[in-house]
């Protein structure tokens, strides 16, 4: 294999959108005649990972028959500028991704002459993560520390963006994987001491920085300032405009039924309920029983129930693990991510600046009302959980956003 790296590019001037893709490593022939048509980029909270694809043409009849065995393990290069955006005032139009090559599927002939596959590529860490186990234990080390411990010195993230969680406890890694343990940490983490929500993804990184694993809570993410401000209006609602809403919907506004399934009733009070047992002294602990309705037994409609050393910890010399605190509202959180609370979904013109994680501002104008437009219902702070970047042969470049409403934040759809 030489050190031969090829550029493939396409350009479409009028909407100002340019990509670049090139390989490093990969033999001269393997690229000749193949041309890229589509880029796709996603980021998600609930991934942590990077999702990456691009679908190529190939022409067949080239003099020397082409091996894309040698295209696997390649270093995949991605530039995607728009410069349009400088003339908007956005300070970042352009985007660069590095990717890893591990996968070629979907290959078939398209005519008699030309046949189109796409390639798969992913962050270095999410191949490291997969053929490395961790078999550690810590002692009363907050999860924070854990996580950067393990994303950095196990996973090999160059990049972190890791918020302090409570509290310090024991925990034993039993041979498992280092996102695992990100997830386990995840589980009990707290931010503020009182909220478990926090999420591992990455992104493909701000302006100059490197594809980004963050550990993060829901409640500092909501607590953002938004980074844009977009609108819907009908008469000018082209991809030109940055700041324009191309198409939008609503897919959950409200759900009280699984705010109350999730622990959560109309007045957005906390109505779970735990038991926790210690196996130690044999006994029992009811959590937030106050909840209880009249003649129906103790606890609440939720109710969990736990083993914990949340009595006798020191006589073990033990940590508290304080499952008290994130037992209660956890499952709660996580599941006002599903994908049946999706609140606004919307497509906008590219934008390297969004990332899963950020806080958005969507106005919708009553043009009624007078002497000035008030928003209509759906306007308001939003936070990404979902990103998909889609640019195509000709330079459409769209962003389609699957948002959550940002009182996720303090629990509630």
């Amino acid at each position: 294999m030489s050190d031969y790296s090829d550029t493939l590019s396409e350009i479409h001037e009028d909407s100002g959108t340019q990509f670049n893709i090139s390989f490093d490593g990969v033999p001269e022939a393997v690229l000749d005649q193949v041309t890229p048509k589509e880029v796709m980029l996603g980021e998600s909270l609930l991934t942590p990972g990077l999702q990456t694809s691009v679908k190529f043409d190939s022409y067949l009849h080239t003099a020397i028959v082409k091996n894309f065995d040698n295209l696997k393990n390649s270093v995949m290069f991605i530039n995607i500028d728009k410069p349009n955006l400088r003339d908007w005032g956005f300070s970042q139009s352009t985007m660069d991704v590095t990717q890893r090559v591990y996968r070629l599927d979907s290959r078939h002939l398209i005519n008699n002459n030309n046949e189109r596959f796409t390639l798969r590529a992913c962050d270095d860490t999410q191949l490291t993560d997969p053929a490395t186990l961790v078999s550690k234990s810590w002692k009363c080390t907050a999860p924070s520390d854990i996580v950067s411990e393990v994303l950095q010195g196990c996973a090999g993230a160059k990049m972190v963006d890791i918020e302090f969680a409570d509290y310090p406890r024991d925990y034993i890694a039993e041979n498992i994987h280092p996102f695992q343990v990100v997830s386990q940490q995840a589980g009990f983490a707290l931010a503020g001491g009182t909220d478990p929500s926090f999420v591992h993804y990455m992104t493909y990184g701000e302006e100059g920085d490197g594809p980004t694993h963050h550990f993060r809570s829901l409640k500092t993410l909501c607590d953002q300032s938004p980074i844009r401000e977009y609108t819907f209006n009908e008469l000018n609602n082209a991809i030109s405009d940055p700041r324009s809403i191309l198409t939008y919907s609503f897919p959950c506004d409200f759900d009280l039924m699984s705010d109350i399934l999730n622990g959560i009733d109309v007045d957005g009070r906390d109505i779970n309920s735990l038991i926790l047992f210690d196996p130690i002294n044999k006994a029992f602990s009811l959590f937030n029983e106050q909840f209880n309705l009249f003649g129906c037994g103790i606890g609440s409609g939720v109710m969990k129930m736990a083993i914990s050393n949340q009595n006798t910890y020191q006589q073990q010399d033990m940590c508290p693990d304080f499952a008290k605190e994130y037992l209660l509202k956890r499952q709660a959180r996580m599941s006002l991510l599903d994908t049946n609370k999706i609140a606004l979904r919307m497509t906008v013109p590219f934008n390297p600046e969004l990332h899963a994680g950020k806080t958005i501002e969507v106005s919708l104008f009553n043009k009624e009302t007078r002497p000035a437009p008030e928003k209509n219902y759906g306007s308001g702070t939003y936070l990404i959980l979902h990103m998909f970047h889609h640019i195509i042969q000709g330079g459409l470049a769209t962003t389609t956003l699957d948002c959550v409403a940002s009182t996720v934040g303090r629990g509630i759809v």
